[in-house]
């Protein structure tokens, strides 16, 4: 089904025979139909167009007597596009082809034929051959049938050098503000000539550039393996077609920056001037788009450093908008796509709309709010000193740390299998920590405990942050009463069991540190306290976890891996025995 290829790094080989990738659809042939069932099935706004895959505005009886009729569309996989942009202010119908193919012609017309009023209707359509050939089937039927048709053909892509074939610039994110800029202009009861005018001009103010850290893949296909782990793709396409250059894999920012300047600085070939032309002090509006998988955190990421490095060229960013709009499937990728603005574009994007997938531009013209004050909390002073390297404590929370630095790797592994991975980056951040602020830490055991107590509040965070921090607080306080260094141990463990609601067997830290505090009030010696703190985390490997993230996981992918915290703990025992 597609053919071997050797790309300038990693191998992307594909067979008919390969087992398909997992994903939630129940046929890969039926995938489309069953998508547009789902459509107008579950929300009200939609309806179908007979047994086309063509969904239209439900109330469009209402409005295609005295407005222009929008309709785009094109392969289906870029969802929330098109379907989730129907809607007063936006689209008035989408035409749905299969995954990543052109809607056949007479699926177009069906949908100008179903909805068209006279005002006539206006065909939005990326730039693809198949796209245009098909819409332009149908128009041209649907002209010598007497409905008022025109057709604006988007081609915002920046990806290419500008002399590159005749097939131009493909249409890609970008797509969404010309869909907005023409709906608003639909909406506002304009002519057939002035809603393409409109479109034509969001068209041309508007270039967009897209990266992927992987591809995607079709349903019921094997997974697409053309990128390794290490390599990526810039200036990719939304239909899995490899990008126009690979690269090694860059930081979050340098990315963002390669795409900000591929729309806005001098473009290769043609003319030599930038895609977007915009003069010092212009207004822009940015759209950062999840080519299908990239997390919001992610977006967030990118959003930051594309506002600061379109700022940074002197422009304004007025308005904003981000999240998944027009996306390739499951593409680990995003796009960036940045409009110049004038009066008339900035109305129009700021026009409310009724449609699914578009939550609105945030207006970022307007002043940022004033940071809130941190307030000062009613905690006790930090204790601080000189420092107790030298001393013995020093040099048993120095081995102790040291070692946690060194399991971090398995501690991950074991992390990832029976709960979320961050284990041993969230005890080496703590680790970490504590022996930058070990200089700075008093020499008494009790105040000592406090200082790393304030190291760990500091640097660890999550669950296991605050199950330490109680602990080291909770010593230090017994020692500070005059306990012997046992007495405080256990009461730093009946600490975390109180605050926790843990015990003994429930998969945690628990299970090493119980132990330990056992032997130590016993008169056992550091050696016999870590030697039973590993005996317990050693169990942990047969249990059931009544605790942490490892409670939502199927007990059998565990088994025989041991709780991560609790090995932290006995690695840490296990060095302060070491000292001496």
């Amino acid at each position: 089904l597609f053919p071997s290829r050797t790309a300038a790094k990693g191998t992307y080989t594909c067979n008919s025979m390969a087992t398909p990738a997992k994903k939630f659809v129940n046929n890969s042939v039926d995938v489309v139909e069953e998508m547009v069932q789902g459509m107008v099935s579950t929300g009200r706004g939609l309806a179908r167009v007979g047994k086309q895959h063509v969904v239209v505005r439900a109330d469009y009886k209402s409005v295609n007597q005295k407005q222009v009729m929008i309709i785009s569309g094109g392969g289906s996989g870029h969802e929330p596009a098109h379907a989730g942009f129907v809607g007063d202010g936006m689209i008035s119908g989408a035409v749905l082809g299969g995954v990543f193919a052109s809607p056949g012609a007479n699926a177009v017309e069906s949908a100008i034929r179903a909805i068209s009023g006279p005002p006539g209707c206006l065909l939005i359509v990326k730039n693809y051959t198949g796209d245009r050939l098909n819409f332009g089937i149908a128009l041209e039927k649907a002209k010598a049938a007497g409905i008022p048709c025109e057709m604006v053909v988007v081609a915002d892509d920046c990806a290419l050098p500008k002399d590159k074939g005749i097939t131009g610039r493909r249409g890609v994110a970008g797509t969404v503000l010309v869909h907005k800029v023409a709906g608003a202009a639909a909406a506002a009861g304009k002519s057939l000539k002035e809603v393409a005018e409109a479109a034509r001009k969001a068209n041309a103010a508007v270039g967009s550039m897209g990266v992927a850290l992987g591809t995607c893949t079709l349903p019921g296909q094997p997974k697409n393996e053309r990128l390794d782990d290490k390599t990526i793709e810039i200036g990719l396409g939304i239909h899995g077609e490899p990008g126009a250059k690979q690269s090694e894999m860059q930081t979050c920012d340098s990315l963002v920056d390669i795409a900000v300047g591929a729309i806005l600085d001098p473009a290769v070939g043609g003319d030599g001037q930038p895609y977007v032309a915009a003069a010092k002090g212009a207004e822009v509006a940015l759209l950062v788009n999840s080519l299908g998988n990239a997390t919001p955190m992610e977006l967030s990421l990118i959003g930051r450093r594309a506002l600061s490095n379109i700022e940074g060229r002197g422009l304004k960013v007025v308005r904003f908008i981000s999240g998944p709009l027009l996306t390739a499937l499951d593409m680990n990728g995003f796009s960036l796509s940045v409009m110049v603005l004038d009066g008339e574009l900035k109305a129009a994007l700021d026009l409310p709309v009724k449609a699914s997938a578009w939550h609105g531009l945030e207006d970022l013209s307007v002043p940022a709010p004033a940071e809130v004050p941190e307030p000062k909390l009613d905690a006790a002073a930090k204790v601080t000193g000189g420092g107790c390297e030298k001393e013995l404590i020093g040099k048993r929370i120095t081995a102790a740390a040291n070692a946690i630095i060194a399991l971090e790797p398995q501690l991950t592994a074991w992390d990832e299998i029976c709960g979320d991975g961050d284990c041993g980056i969230t005890m080496k951040r703590g680790a970490t920590q504590v022996l930058a602020d070990l200089k700075t830490y008093p020499t008494d055991a009790a105040n000592v405990m406090a200082s790393v107590a304030d190291s760990v509040n500091n640097s660890m965070g999550g669950t296991s942050g605050a199950l330490l921090q109680i602990f080291f607080r909770a010593a230090g306080t017994s020692l500070a009463e005059g306990a012997s260094e046992a007495a405080a141990f256990q009461a730093g463990v009946d600490a975390m069991m109180f605050y926790g609601n843990g015990q003994k067997g429930f998969r945690t830290m628990l299970d090493s540190l119980i132990p330990a505090a056992e032997a130590w009030t016993a008169g056992k010696d550091l050696a016999a306290v870590a030697a039973a703190a590993k005996a317990g985390a050693k169990e942990t490997e047969t249990m059931s976890a009544n605790a942490g993230r490892a409670n939502y996981v199927n007990e059998d992918a565990y088994k025989g891996t041991p709780d991560p915290g609790a090995m932290a703990v006995a690695g840490a025992l296990e060095a302060i025995a070491g000292v001496q």
